[in-house]
């Protein structure tokens, strides 16, 4: 910039052969901007030697600084036979408190952008390098007290940095160092960066060495290395190394619209075509997974596209869980950054499933994806029994879609599609998910109930909602679920859990090995605004029938369930009294309803439930 700028100015200045005013009358009308230089010496010769006193370079009319350009002192060397032919070649370059200020407005728009004024635009494309080859020859360089701003309204980015260069035959050669500091979001930032020498810039023998790191609060994105060509990262040699709390915390750094996870750490070779920039070979951790593949973003007019391909041999299912909103484990040997800890707090405190944490669904419109993730092994809680996933998601202009859902659990599958649609004010969720086959003693590993547990379980999840939250969709969500279970059995676990102290005298009947046999499990529950209710809901076992009854208010995330049984045969371990089971969805307390608190002979004479019919309603569903 500071080249061009010279450049422009000098070559009318030569070409004039006019006194100073015309010199800055002419230097303006090419850039387009006021330029005053207080005094110009010439050494005349076929390198004539230019000395600039107090030059400016007037800033554009929307920009925050009064210059975009300003120096004391401009020392500059230039031969005249290359520059006819469209070569810089300055044998010698001194600047004395140069300031640089750069701005972009909100709307995008850049104060170095000369393209408004079409002799500034053809000077521009002229003297800019875009290749290694193309630099400008610099014999003798120094820069002393320069200063180098940046403001970036549109990103909320304020950066200040001091630049000092010598190298050439007086310095010898110095690699290029810059140190900036400021803010981005209102978040301290810092940059530094060294390269090779302004002389190894036109060395296109020797790979041009660089090491930028940058510090983004707790987040740090450092790449260091070489590459064939700095101007267009040819043949690049540069490891990228990302570490820090929340992946989402590297989009106003990079403008990728990570979601958000456990704290991570990751490795990958940095790797710059014409199409595309990848980080192939990636290794490293997310959270307490593993994670390694590969990640490409294709620059595009509009919106950039962006493809990864993923692959964990042992995933902590539960980092999975901050990509809707749900912080991960916060114990001992879990991996979860302070935000997330505090997320898992304030979840507990309210007691509450689903949290309210915006899902910041506005990132979904800065860049269309098509991310696959497989996960060969999982690891997860024992009544949470997956042992494998993988599925694909694709963005395009704001609308999410996972397809190929598969989930292997509990020795079943689930399988199915999720979307996020933020296209609109108020986006739209939507599930469909397919459970088959699941081990209903699968649920139980590790527990004393496993043994005596049984049975296999299947239904099918349609819900749609709105909102910016999992709170929000959850609570005003409309669709229906439906679970079935067929065969098996049930152990006195449900006793345990209603902790009601009764021993063995409760409305079902218990064997002596503990079990219940059960012939089947039909629930239907319709969904409408965030309240699910219970519709021809029964549990059929060997001597009862229970009806369940009532609602769950996914809104305030609380339930009010009635359990009522009606004997099939004569039993005086019945009693003529319904199980209630109120509060919250996480924390549920159990208690018997209205009836008659003492074992009463029962005949019984309640008919089994048609179980094919029902589960054939459910399980057949595709």
């Amino acid at each position: 910039m500071i080249v061009v700028a010279a450049g422009v100015g000098i070559y009318f200045l030569l070409a004039s052969g006019y006194v100073l005013q015309q010199a800055q009358a002419r230097a303006s009308k090419a850039t387009g901007r006021t330029v005053t230089i207080e005094s110009i010496h010439v050494d005349w010769s076929w390198t004539p030697h230019i000395l600039l006193h107090n030059v400016n370079l007037a800033n554009a009319k929307w920009g925050e600084a009064p210059q975009l350009f300003s120096a004391e002192d401009i020392d500059v060397a230039i031969r005249i036979w290359p520059l006819l032919g469209g070569h810089i070649v300055l044998p010698h370059l001194k600047m004395d408190a140069p300031k640089v200020a750069l701005e972009r407005d909100a709307k995008g728009n850049s104060n170095w952008d000369f393209n408004q004024n079409p002799v500034a635009a053809t000077a521009v494309d002229t003297v800019k390098p875009e290749e290694r080859s193309e630099t400008p020859v610099i014999g003798e360089i120094e820069i002393t007290k320069g200063k180098i701003a940046y403001r970036d309204a549109e990103r909320k980015l304020k950066l200040d940095s001091d630049i000092d260069i010598a190298a050439g035959e007086a310095g010898g050669p110095s690699n290029v160092k810059l140190d900036a500091k400021g803010t981005l979001e209102d978040r301290p930032i810092e940059i530094a960066f060294t390269g090779g020498s302004v002389l190894q810039l036109r060395d296109t023998k020797t790979p041009y060495p660089l090491d930028l790191a940058v510090t983004f609060g707790q987040t740090s994105i450092t790449s260091k290395g070489t590459v064939g060509d700095p101007f267009t990262f040819e043949n690049a040699d540069v490891e990228m190394h990302l570490k820090g709390p929340d992946l989402a915390d590297i989009f106003p750094l990079l403008g990728i619209p990570a979601p958000s996870t456990p704290p991570y750490d990751l490795k990958g070779q940095l790797k710059h075509t014409e199409k595309e920039w990848r980080l192939e070979d990636m290794q490293g951790r997310i959270g307490n997974s593993d994670m390694s593949g590969v990640v490409a973003v294709q620059p595009r007019e509009k919106r950039s596209y962006l493809t990864a391909d993923l692959v964990s041999n042992k995933m902590d299912f539960d980092d999975l869980g901050p990509l809707i909103g749900i912080p991960p484990k916060t114990g001992k040997g879990e991996a979860a950054s302070q935000q997330q800890k505090q997320e898992a707090q304030q979840l507990k405190a309210q007691e509450n499933l689903f949290p309210d944490q915006p899902m910041h669904v506005e990132k979904l419109h800065a860049m269309d994806m098509d991310v696959k993730l497989v996960a060969k092994q999982v690891v997860a809680a024992p009544y949470l029994p997956v042992k494998a996933i993988n599925f694909q998601v694709k963005v395009d202009n704001g609308n999410a879609t996972m397809t190929d859902l598969k989930l292997a659990m509990a020795s079943g599958t689930i399988t199915g599609k999720m979307g996020l649609d933020a296209r609109t004010d108020n986006p739209v969720a939507t599930v469909n998910l397919r459970m088959r086959d699941l081990n209903l003693a699968a649920f139980f590993q590790g527990s004393e109930y496993v043994q005596t547990t049984n049975g296999k379980v299947g239904g099918n999840i349609t819900l749609q909602g709105n909102g910016r939250s999992l709170a929000e969709v959850f609570g005003s969500s409309d669709g229906g679920i439906e679970v079935g279970m067929t065969g098996g059995s049930f152990s006195d676990l449900i006793l345990v859990l209603a902790d009601l102290n009764l021993g063995k005298a409760l409305f079902l009947y218990v064997t002596d090995d503990h079990r219940i046999p059960v012939r089947c499990i039909a629930a239907h529950m319709s969904v409408s605004k965030g309240n699910a209710k219970f519709q021809h809901t029964v549990i059929d076992t060997k001597e009862s029938v229970i009806a369940v009854k009532g609602n769950v208010n996914l809104h305030d995330q609380t339930l009010h369930v009635v359990l009522d049984a009606s004997s099939k045969k004569f039993s005086v371990l019945n009693i003529p009294a319904p199980i209630d089971i109120d509060g919250k969805i996480r924390k549920p307390e159990f208690s018997l309803g209205k009836g008659v608190p003492l074992p009463l002979l029962t005949l019984g004479d309640t008919k089994d439930a048609p179980c094919d019919q029902m589960l054939q309603a459910i399980l057949t569903k595709k």
